[in-house]
């Protein structure tokens, strides 16, 4: 027997900070080589500093968080007289899988950042519902990537393993002295854990230092990353918690004085809900909704960016083209959100995959069932991706197309069919239905990470064909294809056709939120449809009202989006736009910046981007229409009357 009492404490300690170093240096490594990677985005020393010592700060944050466990459970073996063997092979396997998950999430770290601009978050685990696409993207579109993280991750499982061999050459002995040390040692991991006495404990915004997002998640590593956005899914309903509140009369004052003024409010306990005449007296005109996958302004011709689309170029001159339309998010679930229901943004999960949002969530088919309408949603790939066919069937769709529903397509890939054999289904089923009114809403999925699409249809834009460039530019082609279609058999006179993005490709940049890249094309063509160039901040949330409005229906809605068939000369509109937890309200004059844990700033507007150099007080208009997201939907506020 060893008379040392702290033998065994000792060498369990010293093997869990052993772990909490190489873990550290882990870290720190895979930080310095993402600064490297992305030198450009850093401002040299004064940028260099917070990274690093914050990034330290993080590190041991979460390292002191994971062996928490273990020294409680020496603690327990050390005013027991319990034996430790249990503890120590505890210990190893549980710092073991740790470890093992560290070097996972630092290794798709730079994929990750490639697609997303940010470091994994909880759209990393939002994807995992879907691991066959997932793996195809992965594996077509990111395979170098793919290779040296399963390499990497196989060779530090292997190594690793060797401490689940140890043994414990000293059993555990009952030692008050040893309780004692381990009690100051976990005030001590409390205190770390926290890092330092302040009355929040550290979270990201403690060491957001700029105006660029991807800066601001370097000093983060990426298991923390992802760990803090599964502990925000739990208040992910409450904007307020994110941005600070006002009370919820102010918030309804606001909403409801920002909506169109010619809204007639009908029911007190749901406070959006309204109706409003129509600007049209049309009756029975179908509505055809494309909306196009990650198609950016930046592709677009006719809104200054590459020559990529034509058939959308082409019409510029002849529908209702939105100059200066923004998306509210990044996912195509945000966008097909905002599309079919008008909802506003929120640092929460889209509402097609919320809980309360599955039946009885207010969407345009709603309306549109009520006006005798039959509605479909029409997809080349798996509908159950992002809860959407799910969600569009509760909710007022009547039906969902999707790949098992294509009989010998020309073309698959890894998320569905081409766009073309999309939109010949669609053509099809138009042209099969009856005298009923048709709502189609037709998703498209060419333009899509690893960008397949069928040979020979395009003059390649990038040598290389599986290219955002050449994706977009068969998308384009396809669409033209389509909409040429449906005029020649005569859609563009009895229906309403709008085509909008979702979302741009790869949302990124240097501000807190990069507003360039929620810019998007869209475009509305049909009966009574005017000819013209809207120069109005549209928000994607504008375009159901509006749409109704068209099609000569005034049925009650809760949407707050202006009718923007029905705004005066003087309306220069405004957009809401959610970049991962911070959201943005622009308007042509400023922009307001909701961040969660800090104050919202706001910026002028000079020459077209946010002019940092002096900052605004904002009113409440921006928090109100976060909230208001959170609250109706937390509230079940944003449906039709019973």
């Amino acid at each position: 027997m060893i008379n040392n009492k702290f033998s065994y404490v000792h060498t369990q300690l010293r093997f869990l900070f052993k772990f909490s170093l190489i873990s550290i240096g882990v870290f720190t490594l895979s930080r310095i080589i993402l600064m490297i990677l992305y030198a450009e985005r850093i401002s040299g020393l004064s940028d260099t500093y917070p990274i690093i010592l914050g990034g330290f700060r993080i590190d041991v944050s979460l390292t002191s968080q994971v062996i928490g466990i273990p020294v409680l459970l020496l603690l327990f073996t050390s005013i027991t007289k319990t034996k430790g063997i249990i503890v120590h092979y505890f210990i190893r396997y549980w710092c073991w899988f740790f470890f093992n998950i560290f070097i996972l999430m630092e290794a798709a770290t730079p994929s990750f950042i490639a697609e997303y601009d940010l470091r994994p978050n909880r759209l990393f685990f939002e994807y995992l519902e879907t691991p066959a696409e997932v793996f195809g993207m992965l594996l077509k579109g990111y395979w170098g990537q793919l290779i040296v993280v399963v390499l990497l991750l196989a060779a530090t499982l292997y190594y690793s393993a060797r401490w689940l061999k140890q043994r414990p050459s000293i059993q555990s002995q009952f030692s008050i002295k040893a309780g004692v040390s381990l009690i100051v040692l976990i005030l001590c991991l409390v205190i770390t854990s926290r890092s330092g006495f302040q009355h929040r404990p550290i979270n990201p915004s403690f060491v957001a230092f700029s105006n660029d997002s991807l800066v601001n998640n370097l000093p983060l590593n990426s298991s923390y990353s992802l760990m803090f956005s599964i502990y925000q899914l739990g208040n992910e309903a409450s904007a307020s918690k994110l941005y600070g509140s006002i009370s919820n009369e102010e918030m309804i004052s606001i909403i409801k004085n920002q909506m169109s003024p010619e809204v007639t409010f009908i029911d007190e306990s749901i406070p959006t809900l309204h109706t409003k005449p129509a600007s049209k007296n049309n009756e029975g005109l179908n509505l055809i909704i494309i909306v196009e996958e990650s198609l950016g302004a930046q592709f677009v011709g006719s809104l200054g960016g590459k020559p990529l689309t034509p058939s959308i170029d082409s019409f510029k001159d002849k529908s209702w083209f939105f100059k200066n339309l923004y998306a509210t998010g990044t996912r195509s679930a945000r966008g097909l959100e905002a599309i079919t229901t008008g909802f506003l943004p929120s640092p929460a999960r889209s509402v097609l995959k919320l809980p309360k949002a599955q039946s009885n969530f207010y969407t345009i088919a709603e309306t549109l069932e009520d006006n005798g309408y039959l509605n479909t949603f029409v997809y080349g790939g798996e509908s159950h991706f992002d809860n959407m066919k799910g969600f569009f069937l509760s909710n007022g769709f009547h039906q969902a197309v999707d790949q098992s529903d294509y009989k010998n397509p020309q073309f698959v890939g890894n998320w569905g069919v081409s766009d073309e054999d999309l939109f010949n289904k669609a053509i099809h089923l138009l042209d099969s239905a009856n005298k009923q009114p048709q709502f189609m809403l037709v998703f498209s999925s060419s333009n899509h990470t690893p960008f397949e699409f069928p040979d020979n249809k395009i003059e390649l834009y990038d040598q290389e064909k599986a290219t955002v460039n050449n994706a977009v530019k068969y998308a384009d082609y396809a669409l033209g294809q389509f909409l040429n279609n449906l005029d020649q058999k005569g859609y563009f006179e009895n229906s309403i056709v709008m085509v909008v993005a979702d979302h741009d490709a790869r949302v990124m940049g240097d501000d807190l939120v990069p507003v360039n890249r929620f810019h998007i094309p869209g475009f509305i063509v049909g009966k009574g449809v005017e000819n013209k160039i809207d120069e109005s901040l549209v928000s994607q949330i504008d375009l159901a009202p509006t749409l109704l409005s068209l099609l000569g229906i005034d049925s009650p809605t809760p949407m707050i989006g202006r009718d923007l068939t029905q705004v005066d000369s003087n309306y220069k509109g405004r957009a809401i736009m959610q970049y991962a937890n911070n959201q943005a309200y622009l308007t042509q004059e400023s922009i307001v910046i909701l961040q969660p844990d800090k104050k919202a700033v706001q910026y002028q507007i000079k020459d077209g981007q946010p002019d940092t150099t002096r900052s605004l007080s904002p009113d409440n208009t921006a928090l109100a229409h976060a909230q208001f997201a959170s609250w109706s939907y937390n509230n079940e506020k944003y449906k039709l009357a019973e």
